[in-house]
Order: C-alpha cells, then structure tokens, then sequence
C-alpha cells in the first residue's frame, strides 16, 4: 500500500470512529459531556502526507519531490474554547527526481532524497464551543533542508574510542538550505474525553526559496491530542 493510501486509510478510520461516538452514545440515551479548553495545554503529535510538488529552477532545471508522510511534536495553549497558540515541529523525509541542464544546453536527470525539518508557531480559531468544531489555523515558521548532494571534498578524521580504540571516519558535506515557511489551514476536531481529541486539516504551506522563488505545497494533516490541565 502507497503512503498516500495508508494515509487516507488512517483518515477514513478516525471520522468514522469520531463520527460514531456522539451516535452511539445518542442512542445509549446518554450524552458525552463537552470537554472545556479554557485555560488547558494540548500536546500533541501530527502525522502529515505531503503531496507530490515540482519546483523549477533557473536555467530550465527542475525537481520533482514525491510524496510521502512525515510526522513530529507540538504543544498549544487554550486562552479560551475558541483560541489557541502554540507550535510545532516537522520532520520529513522525500524523495525526489532532478533535471539538470548544463551551460551548454545539455540535460541529464538523477534521483535522490531530500530530508526537511520545520519549526513553526501556530495559531487556531474553533468555530464552535462544542465537542465536534471545525477550524482555521494559520502559522510561520522556518524549514531546513538537506537534498544530500555533495558540495564539497570528503574530509576525513580519526579519534581515539574507549571501546574500539583507534578509529576513522570520513565526513562529506552536502547541500543544504533554510528558508521561511507560511501558510494555514482549514480542518475539524473531536474531543472524545477531557484527555484526549483527534483533529484532521487540509493545509497549504509556501517556502521562499532562495534559487527557485516560492513554492507552495499541499498538506493533509492528522492530529492526536492529549490535554492536560
């Protein structure tokens, strides 16, 4: 199964399940009582699939970057039932298909795998004092980038290892970059307990990137939640 399937998998199971809590305890003849933010902590932990993206770049040259799922940490504080501002961290690692064209007008193609990392704060308005809400989030951060080609010798050094003794190693450098990283989204939320909630959105993100100017990516996310008071 694609990570694409594995993930809408996993997106289909949790509304289903949250969809079937407030019916099923409709039908017991109870009701689940609303869980109040005001004032609480959310940790949580995100599981994102990011959607496959092209970026191009000067010359003619290009970048197709797969699609794949990362996942990460963060922690948001409730002013009140509606508001809350925390932040994030990402990690994420793609791979990716490059077209390289030479000054002399030649292309040749190569593949690798690009890791990122994405710190950000985040700020998300519930529309609804209740258990079931949907939101908008909006959020800025920074991401760091590593698509692992070679920019400079291979350096190598030695060290002395208290269980191996003396030992060797070589280190390569790669290419990295950092940019800034904006964008929102739009999803909903389910507080099953006091303890726990689960939230799904749909997000878009954009990157200023240095050679190859802005680009934006589509980002569906999942959220597992635990509150703490």
């Amino acid at each position: 199964m694609t990570p694409a399937k594995k993930f809408m998998a996993i997106a289909c199971l949790m509304a289903a399940v949250g969809f079937a809590m407030p019916i099923t305890a409709g039908a017991a003849g109870g009701a689940i009582r609303r869980a109040d933010r005001e004032g609480t902590w959310d940790f949580y932990v995100p599981i994102t699939y990011t959607e496959a993206t092209t970026i191009d770049g000067p010359g003619g040259s290009s970048a197709e970057i797969n699609d794949d799922i990362g996942v990460g940490f963060g922690a948001g504080y409730n002013f009140n039932n509606r508001l809350q501002l925390g932040g994030w961290f990402n990690w994420n690692s793609r791979t990716y298909d490059a077209t390289v064209v030479r000054s002399d007008g030649e292309r040749f193609q190569y593949g690798n795998e690009m890791e990122t990392t994405t710190i950000a704060l985040n700020g998300t308005y519930y529309f609804m004092d209740k258990n079931f809400t949907p939101f908008i989030s909006a959020m800025v951060g920074y991401t760091w980038g590593d698509i692992n080609i070679h920019n400079g010798p291979t350096e190598g050094y030695c060290w002395y290892d208290p269980w191996s003794g003396y030992s060797c190693s070589d280190n390569v450098s790669t290419q990295t970059q950092s940019d800034w990283t904006y964008g929102g989204g739009l999803g909903v939320r389910y507080d099953f307990s006091q303890y726990f909630s689960i939230q799904g959105s749909y997000n878009k993100s954009w990157t200023d990137f240095d050679t190859s100017g802005t680009t934006d990516f589509d980002i569906w996310r999942i959220d597992f939640i635990i509150r703490l008071f």
